[in-house]
């Protein structure tokens, strides 16, 4: 598709052709369409500068979302310019070995090869090509044809998200279709049963408010409270996974007011007579004791579907996620049918959209082929490691991060293990990444052209590239595109994109639209505002189809050694595992219902142990009145390695019905965390500057399970001192095990410009003196060498960046260095930012020496170490760095610009992903094994 920029006036023929009024010298304005993971697809105006993307905002003539664009595309910007985004391709031979730099040419060679040789040796099926939700784009459906074209190779059967929901409506109503969007303005009440715009589709939060405005009543149905609660008049709170009960006792309401639908139920559906008799074994005060739910709460819910017709229902994803997911649903459904909703406007039981609907489909290729092998991707890891006739040798994944998102990730990571070849197309250094062999950077739908569909509403909209693509990155059809140049079926793959979108689009057009009025903003396709209008439904009797048999065993059910339902909802400022390591808290979160945190005498705050029948993850623990006692909340999506691997406690199963993916099956317990001797510890933390935060060092310690506590005596906190003062040395010696000092702008010898510093020399010895581990970093290493008689001293240039060092001999024996050493040789390069340095001071014993700044790292008294160099930086703080530095060190300083010029910049940000990397990775086994001299028995 042509790139195009457009103006902000939106006149027809403007919009048409891709251009609005508005635009000044060096900026454009671009319209294209959010393609992640949500329902919502917005409408997106890009603002580019001099070839820079700088602002995303909601485009004001989206049909739909009007303007409105969630936090999570506002900040997409940032992530687009990341400085642990992989801009370029990434090759190893091993998994223990350091990626290095390749060329596409090199990288796509090493692929194609490796795929003809497991072709020839053990078959096509021997490699699995695993296609995630991250992007779900016209261009998409090619990745599959091009290994179709290859001979079709293993793939995925199944969903992580909506199968379930999708395969129980089409049982009700032969295929599912739900209602526009807009039609819900038609709606007099709404319950969103277990879904959250608010967080998740952002263009429904004006909806819902309009129509409360006009005297319709909201109401949210979930087990947790979530951020659309204040968008609702009522939050009603059903045991998780019983949500049919529910269902079943307002149904039973209704019917006793005799406010049924009695003309739908006797001429457009069939079943009504069994499931009737299905209900009449349930009482209404059962049906609410099974759900977990006071009566009155049904009563509203069935007084309000009585009084406020018509009523929309809208279900959430969370509602997929049980492995009999589909009797609730299906319940939902029967309410929604006997209460006279369907095909009425305003209401239905609205669940999702055909995403892949718009497009040609035979261009998945599947019909190219005899039946190829499918895995089942709810059971993924399971499912590779049983593999066999052939084994999965080979694994390429785009679009997704299934080490991290996948149900029992644990289970997975073995998997991918196994496999001796892992091609992972992605943006972060993210767990799946970890565990590839062949890294390939791919472009963010700002830097790609295509057309996104939705799984939230009923509108196409453009994808134009706004930039170009940010280093080497390409879009996963080019990596495909030049892929196939390697085989003989290149020419029926070598396509450009305008004409591949030609003809995957071919639906599209035949509705009436053309790619030129495409380009220029959404069209509506060719779908009804309300579905089955006519009563008419897609099952072979025409009829609606009630749910005849229901064994509810197990339905909302726990397990008395795991007595809560780990709800891992979604978060409501990134999509699934789209972050950084930067961007992650040093602990997942997880809330309890403060009286069950009370009887297992847990204190908010307090770092816990979940653990699951098949993993366990160390957590920070918040409680609050108002939630249900048998569930468990946390956010989805963070990184195994970054500590924040949920899904490692998750079941690897699928629900009975769509093959979906039961998350919400899987039962926790929660404990304190065990004594290791570090639980507990407190780490008195110094921090000299805003500039100089705490980062990875602290964070870790944060991850051990310390309690940190940080004095900023720039910003007026008293550090303790010797004699009469408060707070003394001695209650900090009482209250502290151990000793943090940050780095800053000061020099280490200025007592004047900050006064602190004598009292701060007194508290580095007094805690070495009592055995009490000091960690010192930069400039808190040079303050620690003087506090024991070394010498500060100017170096003649600063040292700035990641620089080669060496360790010692006495490093490598070192008890806190030696263990990261051992495991990180040769030493990364680390992080230096300084023009201050010392002389060892009497005693010391050097343990990383530099050639520049020779005294980079050493051990003095009982436990005090001094890092000159930063094992706190994160890709964060060097970003911050770099710009500090380049803007207040190189103005007028010749010397300074000739060392660090415009080349060594961009270097520098080309290596900075893996730089940090590996820098992170040795700071963490260091600040580990710092924190362990402050156990007791060590001291």
């Amino acid at each position: 598709m042509i790139r195009t920029s457009v103006r902000a006036s939106g006149a027809a023929s403007g919009r048409a052709s891709g251009h609005e009024d508005g635009e000044t010298s060096g900026e454009k304005r671009i319209i294209t369409s959010c393609t992640r993971d949500c329902p919502n697809s917005c409408g997106l105006v890009a603002t580019v500068r001099d070839g820079r993307l700088v602002r995303l905002a909601g485009d004001p003539h989206h049909p739909l979302t009007r303007g409105r664009a969630c936090v999570k595309a506002q900040r997409y910007v940032k992530r687009v310019y990341s400085p642990e985004r992989i801009v370029h391709p990434l090759v190893r031979d091993h998994r223990h070995q350091p990626w290095r730099r390749a060329t596409w040419d090199k990288a796509l060679d090493r692929i194609a090869a490796r795929m003809a040789a497991i072709r020839d040796e053990s078959g096509t099926e021997a490699i699995l090509y695993y296609q995630g939700y991250g992007e779900r784009t016209a261009l998409k459906l090619l990745n599959r044809y091009f290994f179709n074209l290859f001979g079709g190779v293993t793939t995925l059967r199944g969903s992580l998200c909506g199968g379930a929901g999708q395969g129980a409506q089409n049982l009700d109503f032969g295929q599912r279709v739900s209602h526009d969007p807009l039609d819900h303005h038609n709606s007099n009440s709404l319950i969103l049963w277990g879904r959250n715009p608010a967080s998740t589709q952002i263009s429904l939060v004006p909806i819902l408010r309009e129509i409360r405005k006009r005297g319709a009543t909201v109401v949210l149905v979930d087990p947790a409270r979530n951020r659309s609660a204040p968008l609702a008049d009522r939050h009603i709170a059903p045991r998780a996974g019983a949500d049919a009960f529910l269902a079943m006792a307002v149904t039973r309401l209704i019917l006793r007011a005799g406010g049924e639908d009695r003309e739908f139920m006797d001429r457009h559906a069939e079943g009504a007579a069994e499931y009737l008799r299905i209900l009449e074994r349930y009482a209404v005060d059962d049906l609410c004791v099974r759900c977990g739910v006071p009566v009155a709460d049904a009563e509203f819910l069935a007084r309000m579907m009585l009084r406020q017709r018509p009523t929309a229902i809208l279900l959430g994803w969370g509602m997929h996620r049980h492995e009999a997911a589909h009797l609730s649903i299906r319940a939902v459904d029967a309410l929604g049918a006997i209460s006279g909703n369907i095909g009425v406007p305003g209401g239905g039981v609205s669940q999702g959209f055909e995403e892949y609907g718009p497009y040609d489909q035979q261009y998945w290729g599947d019909g190219l082929n005899p039946p190829r092998r499918t895995l089942l991707l709810p059971e993924i890891g399971r499912e590779i490691l049983a593999a066999r006739d052939p084994e999965i040798r080979m694994i390429m994944v785009t679009a997704g991060n299934p080490a991290c998102m996948a149900a029992d990730a644990g289970a997975v990571a073995r998997a991918f293990r196994t496999a001796e070849f892992v091609v992972y197309s992605g943006h972060f250094m993210d767990d799946t990444a970890d565990l590839s062999h062949v890294f390939l950077p791919a472009t963010t739908f700002l830097e790609e052209d295509d057309v996104m569909a939705s799984y939230g509403h009923n509108y196409v909209g453009p994808v134009n590239r706004a930039i170009e693509p940010v280093g080497e990155c390409r879009p996963e059809f080019m990596m495909f595109h030049d892929l196939a140049a390697r085989f003989p079926f290149a020419d029926r793959f070598r396509r450009g994109v305008d004409e591949w979108l030609r003809d995957l689009c071919a639906p599209i057009w035949a509705q009436g639209c053309t790619p030129e009025t495409l380009r220029g903003g959404a069209f509506r396709l060719d779908a009804p505002m309300v579905p089955y209008v006519d009563r008419t439904f897609p099952t072979p009797s025409g009829r609606f189809r009630f749910m005849t048999d229901f064994d509810p065993a197990g339905l909302g059910a726990t397990d008395p050694d795991y007595p809560y339902r780990l709800l891992t909802i979604a978060p409501h400022g990134y999509i699934c595992s789209e972050r950084t390591m930067a961007e992650h808290d040093a602990l997942p979160e997880v809330a309890l219902a403060a009286s069950e945190a009370a009887r297992l005498g847990l204190a908010d705050g307090s770092v816990v142990r979940v653990e699951s029948a098949v993993g366990a993850v160390k957590a920070v623990l918040r409680t609050g009145d108002g939630q249900r006692p048998d569930i468990l909340v946390a956010e989805r999506g963070g990184w195994n390695k970054a500590g924040h691997g949920l899904n490692l406690l998750t079941r690897a199963l699928s629900s009975r019905v769509g093959r979906g993916t039961p998350y919400y099956e899987t039962c926790v317990r929660v404990a304190p965390w065990p004594d290791d001797g570090l639980t507990g510890l407190r780490v008195l933390v110094v921090q000299h500057s805003d500039d100089a935060p705490c980062g990875n060092f602290c964070k870790e310690l944060a991850r051990c399970s310390a309690v940190l506590t940080t004095l900023r005596p720039g910003h007026g906190d008293v550090l303790p001192a010797a004699g009469d003062t408060l707070p003394s040395l001695d209650e900090a010696l009482a209250g502290y095990d151990a000793l943090v000092v940050l780095g800053g702008p000061q020099h280490c010898w200025d007592d004047e410009g900050s006064p602190h510093f004598p009292h701060l020399m007194d508290m580095l010895r007094a805690f070495d003196a009592a055995g009490r581990p000091v960690a010192g970093i930069c400039l808190g290493a040079q303050l620690l060498a003087r506090a024991h008689g070394g010498r500060p001293w100017t170096m003649d240039a600063p040292e700035f960046g990641f620089v080669a060092f060496t360790p010692t001999d006495a490093g490598l024996a070192d008890r806190v260095l030696g263990p990261a050493l051992s495991s990180a040789l040769p030493l990364p390069r680390l992080m230096s930012f300084h023009e201050d340095s010392f002389d060892l001071p009497e005693g010391a014993t050097l343990l990383v020496r530099g050639d520049r700044c020779r005294n980079q790292c050493f051990r003095i008294g009982n436990a005090s170490y001094g890092f000159q160099f930063h094992l706190e930086a994160d890709s964060a703080i060097v970003e911050d760095w770099v710009d500090i530095f380049r803007k207040e060190r190189m103005g007028e300083d010749t010397a300074c610009r000739e060392q660090f010029d415009d080349a060594y910049f961009k270097d520098l940000a080309r290596d900075l992903p893996l730089l940090v990397e590996r820098s992170e990775a040795f700071c963490r086994k260091v600040a580990a094994a710092w924190l362990a001299l402050a156990r007791r028995e060590e001291r």
